[in-house]
């Protein structure tokens, strides 16, 4: 199992979700991306990451991060709704 850490995109993008039963979704999504980091897709053209999806209320949610295989530690970059999220991902590299 891996440890996960939110960078301070992903810490900001966290504080500003409200509703309860959306972040008790969230947790799950990242106890998920924590066990089993590999199993999702690639972001894009962003080689080195990975998202991972759940969603909630009609909506589709998604989270980014990076795998640090020697330290067993994930990094979340980004979490959000679908919507342009892939866009939002690749703006925070350039």
């Amino acid at each position: 199992m891996y440890e996960v850490f939110l960078l301070p995109r992903a810490e900001k993008q966290l504080s500003k979700i409200r509703e309860r039963d959306l972040l008790v979704a969230l947790r799950r999504c990242l106890r998920e991306v924590s066990v089993q980091p590999f199993r999702k897709s690639k972001v894009g053209s962003l080689t080195k990451v990975y998202g991972h999806g759940f969603n909630y209320g009609g909506t589709a949610y998604r989270v980014a991060y990076l795998i640090d295989t020697k330290k067993k530690v994930i990094h979340v970059i980004g979490l959000g709704s679908h919507e342009g999220f892939r866009e939002e991902i690749k703006r925070g590299f350039d």
